[in-house]
């Protein structure tokens, strides 16, 4: 099973959201402070509770307009979206019903929405200001209310302070060309987003996460960036939402020339559309334009890592480091590369390690530090320790509780605590096909629920039809519990058409073959080129030796491949046994089978296996050996 490392770019796209405001901007206002700015976005938040078929959720809004007793909120059309209720709690706790058929929803590629509701009640409404001004560095701030998680039991108002990273003035997929560097929470999207002066520049996004690769399913790590769509781009839209603004209110500037901003957001928008080269070339073209451009060095490293130009893509990191050496997210990524494709587990170390110094927040870098102590440096304990406070930083950190439940299942001798962590992996993220399969992986083998591990995986295959390891985990369950070696057979080959170059499953169906089929030239074909493809592979090796001895009439060609099971793997007990019954059975060699009848019954206690380590003591008592 493959344990996650979770690559993090300078913003992400996932909840969208919207905070605005019609009383007009004076002009000549001076910053505030933070805490002035929190104050005044804590008066015009409100929080959006929602009920829909899948239980209950929240969003936030802005108060915008009051028209005698109604007012009007500004929020995202994806807070509203399928919700079969809603309850408005404005910011003195009082909560209302919004009007019969107030809602409207904006009917192009803007994610806005408003609502209205009836009060007697005077709210402060909020003020809007020049989105278009906005450069990187500027202070930015964000506010909602987030979703209750295991450590906040409840729905509070939260204020997040940050900066602006890119401001283009092109319109993109649902609106977003505002990007910030703020650490949201679920549950603010819809909130406003508000400039020093404490106006609504922009309406909040979906929260942060980075697109997992392995599941193509937004549920890695909160990043920290995001996204929202300017008030210039709402400007431009309000009256087809039948909202009246002033003439003041700036709309969005267009222009014929695109600047390193556009670039930024269009290389992402075409990554989404696995238009990657294209992506490379608005980098590029970002950097061009714009040399000391931070974000773009770090996610065009980001890109190359993907097409595997794995010094391009350290060239990049290490120069957005050197623009920013208090740059996060880029030493996490940069340990990543080290640590999956460049066999420096210290280098990668030292780069987590420094991202935690910078931000012991960053739940992403302590998730990674904890893959590379599993997967590098047999740390196990000190994994734990880092996937437990990820979980606690982000509790809805599906990744986190996937590579969890991994080091629990293989490492800890914890399948109830692995269970555990699967099921929360799934229920953060309906869609996680590989949490599936390792959940059914483990009903198989550790919970002998064959029917249970058969519906896993094959929820696992319907998300991804191309899942050649759930495929031949399934060929596994029909051949050794299910007792469908037809239906095995089907799994096996249809895991090898996805990936020709999977030794274990081209073991797999040898062995099937050799025990189902009674194919001994077809397994023996199929060892054969699992070791073609992986020659260390002890495990084929003591396969195919177990089919020379048994179905080819061939003990010494039996002998050799056990003999070489046992070099790659001196610990590998079955070898042993398997080699002890050849010299008792076959070669006439009593002194050599009680020799390996030893040392796997020795083996077979060290790793616990019981019932093995009987039956090996019971081999010895044939010989009138003892243990």
């Amino acid at each position: 099973m493959e344990v996650l490392f979770v690559s993090t770019e300078r913003f992400s796209w996932l909840a969208w959201g919207i905070g605005i405001s019609v009383v007009l901007v004076q002009p000549a206002v001076l910053a505030k402070s933070a805490t002035e700015v929190n104050n005044i976005a804590q008066a015009i938040t409100v929080k959006i509770s929602t009920t829909n078929r899948d239980g209950n959720g929240n969003g936030s809004g802005t108060l915008l307009q009051k028209q005698g007793n109604i007012y009007t909120i500004l929020t995202a059309a994806h807070v509203l979206k399928n919700a079969r209720s809603y309850t408005i709690t404005t910011p003195d706790g009082r909560t209302y019903q919004p009007i019969a058929n107030s809602i409207r929803v904006y009917q192009g590629d803007v994610d806005l929405a408003i609502l209205k509701f009836r009060s007697s009640s005077n709210y402060q409404l909020a003020q809007l200001g020049d989105s278009n001004v906005l450069q990187g560095g500027m202070d930015i701030y964000v506010a909602g209310f987030p979703a209750p998680t295991a450590v906040i039991s409840e729905s509070i108002f939260f204020f997040r302070e940050g900066k602006v990273t890119a401001n283009s003035k092109r319109s993109f997929k649902n609106g977003y060309s505002l990007v910030y560097s703020n650490d949201t929470l679920p549950g603010m999207s819809g909130g406003p987003v508000l400039n020093s002066e404490g106006q609504v520049v922009g309406v909040h996004g979906k929260g942060d996460r980075e697109i997992n690769s392995s599941t193509g399913n937004p549920d890695g790590p909160k990043t920290g960036f995001n996204t929202a769509i300017p008030i210039a781009r709402f400007a431009d839209i309000a009256q087809s939402l039948g909202i009246t603004l002033g003439t003041t209110i700036a709309r969005t500037i267009q222009s014929p020339t695109l600047t390193p901003d556009d670039y930024f957001l269009a290389a992402k928008h075409k990554i989404e559309k696995n238009d990657f080269r294209g992506a490379l070339t608005d980098y590029n073209q970002a950097i061009s334009l714009k040399p000391k451009f931070v974000e773009a060095y770090n996610n065009r490293g980001l890109l190359k890592n993907n097409l595997n130009d794995l010094q391009g893509a350290l060239a990049d990191y290490n120069r957005a480091i050197s623009l920013d050496p208090k740059l996060v997210t880029t030493y996490s990524n940069r340990g990543v590369l080290k640590a999956e494709k460049l066999n420096d587990p210290q280098g990668a170390l030292a780069d987590y390690n420094r991202a935690i110094s910078l931000d012991p927040k960053y739940s992403a870098a302590y998730n990674n530090r904890g893959s590379l102590k599993y997967q590098k440096l047999n740390d196990f304990q000190g994994a734990l320790a880092d996937y437990n406070r990820a979980i606690s930083l982000d509790p809805k950190y599906s990744v986190a509780y996937y590579n969890r439940g991994i080091l629990k299942a293989e490492k800890l001798n914890d399948p109830q605590g692995a269970l555990a962590d699967y099921d929360q992996a799934i229920f953060l993220n309906p869609k996680y096909s590989a949490a599936y399969n390792n959940r059914g992986n483990l009903k198989k083998n550790q919970f002998n629920e064959p029917q249970g591990a058969l519906a896993d995986y094959n929820r696992a295959i319907s998300l991804d039809p191309k899942y050649s390891a759930a495929y031949n985990n399934r060929g596994s369950l029909k051949h050794q519990k299910l007792n469908d070696p037809q239906g095995a057979l089907a799994d096996y080959n249809q895991a090898i058409s996805l990936d020709p170059k999977n030794a274990l499953v081209y073991s797999n169906r040898g062995a099937l073959k050799a025990e189902k089929l009674n194919d001994s030239q077809g397994a023996l074909t199929d060892y054969n080129q699992a070791i073609s493809l992986n020659p260390k592979y002890s495990s084929a090796y003591n396969n195919r030796g177990l089919l020379k001895a048994e179905k080819l009439n061939d003990p010494q060609g039996a002998l050799a491949d056990y003999n070489q099971a046992i070099t790659l793997n001196p610990k590998f007990a079955l070898a042993y046994y398997n080699r002890g019954l050849l010299k008792k059975n076959k070669l006439n060699d009593r002194t050599g089978a009680v020799a390996d009848f030893r040392t796997a019954a020795k083996l077979y206690r060290q790793q616990g296996k019981t019932i093995d380590l009987e039956d090996a003591i019971d081999r010895l008592r044939e010989l009138g050996a003892s243990e």
